[in-house]
């Protein structure tokens, strides 16, 4: 529309001139025609100009007044989205179920002793047969505002043999004919839907297995990081998993939780306690202690929490909500580890960590915004998560984050208290003290010197993100700090990095 009006103004300011020059000097008939063929045009543009902005301003007008315009549809959808999530936020909880009846000191209490297999296995031989059955592996449990999965045994024809089952875990189908894990033809619509299944986004026998069901990442897999899962994409190595498939993706517990209260019980604290459990959805990082009565939070021992900073900010995770009980402790006061990793970025992608676009141009300046803003928010959200007792791991997005980092903290907190060290999960790590205010002046806030309560928490690199190779050479100050002895540049030879 631009063009046009430019093109329109040039014809009254340039052309008009002209044709007063031709009608004087080459008479009336030749003057006539210039002048006419100017004014065609001017009024062509002017119609032009005047139909461009009536359709704009129909198409405005009727994308608010018809009901089925794509503006109204997409304003329904996230009516009802924040409606219903309000609902859900707004329930009532239940009151919890009270544990007094199942005591473990109430077992000779009951009426048939012989008939109750509480009565003839010991607790502890018990919670062993559970943590065996259901306990030691790494859990996904989502909410997502979404279509309804693809799943295998819904839609038959989207069975590929026995191999395929790379490609559809959980029964989620992932490798279908349009490339999307979502059945977005479904009538059902978007809801609310909660998810939940055991991870499978590496095979048993490569990955580092810990304690707990953590995992580490192994040497020569590069998308074994908790960012890079698809399990909830319908892609994970289930086939080199034992056990029965879709079974084994599965969690499987509840028959045995609803089989009387005190199987409830001691499942829910193995479902809970002994397990990791993985949690990506920006909703359950904002809004958990409304969703979740206080009992279960309080028997969390692991999290792997993959944020989205573009979904819910820092500042904004696990916030205390007004009708929560929960007092001034943290959220999971029996939370043992805790890693905080972020999603993955693309070339050109705007960081919403950071707020600047990856890869960064200025080193300065993201330094300025990991050691002013981003650690301190992390510090405020690992009070607010975590007690001070737990291993907190902060995974870094990318190596430039890590490289600005750990020399920092080496030169504030000293060579000692920084603990430079390869890491368990694989990888990097370097200790990072929080320091005793965060607020207040712009004096130094990465002094040596702890907090109240939490001393401090890892700062990870994961290792397919590591770079101590560069164009200038290998970084043996690195090497010599992290005692590698030059294994990672033997490593990195392998991998290509």
């Amino acid at each position: 529309m631009e063009n046009y009006a430019r093109m329109w103004c040039r014809a009254l300011a340039v052309e008009w001139p002209r044709v007063r020059d031709l009608y004087e000097q080459r008479g009336v008939v030749r003057g006539a025609l210039a002048l006419l063929q100017v004014i065609f045009w001017a009024t062509v543009l002017s119609v032009m100009i005047v139909a461009w902005v009536t359709a704009d301003v129909f198409r405005f007008l009727w994308s608010h007044m018809y009901p089925l315009s794509k503006a109204n549809l997409r304003k329904r959808e996230q009516l009802r989205k924040d409606t219903s999530l309000q609902q859900l936020l707004n329930r009532s909880q239940t009151e919890p179920i009270s544990a007094e009846a199942v005591h473990p000191q109430n077992e000779q209490g009951s009426e048939n002793p012989r008939l109750s297999i509480f009565s003839r296995l010991p607790a502890e031989i018990r919670r062993q047969i559970l943590t065996a059955a259901f306990g030691n592996v790494t859990l996904h449990m989502d909410l997502q505002f979404r279509h309804p999965y693809h799943l295998r045994h819904r839609s038959p024809y989207l069975n590929l043999g026995p191999d395929s089952q790379y490609d559809s875990h959980a029964w989620i189908q992932g490798a279908t004919p349009d490339g999307v894990h979502l059945d977005v033809k479904s009538a059902e619509g978007k809801n609310w839907e909660w998810f939940g299944c055991v991870c499978h986004r590496d095979s048993p026998e490569r990955a580092n297995l810990l304690p707990l069901g953590r995992r580490g990442n192994h040497t020569w897999v590069e998308y074994g990081e908790p960012e890079s899962d698809s399990c909830l994409c319908g892609v994970g190595m289930c086939p080199r998993w034992p056990g029965r498939y879709p079974l084994k993706c599965q969690i499987g517990i509840m028959g045995w939780m609803l089989s009387c209260k005190r199987a409830y019980f001691e499942a829910i604290d193995v479902l809970y306690g002994a397990r990791t459990i993985h949690i990506s959805s920006s909703v359950l990082h904002k809004n958990m202690s409304a969703l979740f009565p206080s009992y279960l939070l309080a028997r969390i021992s692991s999290l792997e929490l993959v944020w989205q900073a573009d979904e819910t900010p820092l500042r904004e995770g696990f916030l205390p909500m007004d009708n929560s009980s929960g007092g001034t402790g943290p959220l999971f006061p029996r939370l043992v580890h805790l890693r905080l990793a972020f999603k993955r970025l693309t070339i050109h992608e705007v960081d919403p960590v950071t707020d600047l676009v990856w890869p960064y141009d200025n080193k300065r300046l993201l330094s300025e915004r990991l050691h002013g803003v981003v650690l301190l928010q992390v510090d405020e959200l690992v009070n607010r998560i975590a007690p001070p007792s737990a291993e907190v791991t902060l995974s870094c997005a990318k190596w430039d984050w890590y490289e600005l980092i750990d020399m920092s903290l080496l030169e504030k907190q000293g060579k000692e208290a920084t603990k430079m060290q390869q890491a368990e999960i694989r990888g990097l790590k370097c200790w990072r003290v929080i320091p005793k205010s965060t607020t207040g002046s712009s004096t130094d806030v990465e002094a040596a010197t702890p907090s109240e309560g939490r001393e401090g928490y890892w700062i990870h690199m994961p290792f397919d993100e590591v770079r101590l190779t560069r164009a200038y050479g290998y970084d043996w100050e690195r090497d010599e700090l992290y005692g590698l002895n030059q294994q990672w540049r033997r490593q990195h030879r392998l991998t290509g990095h």
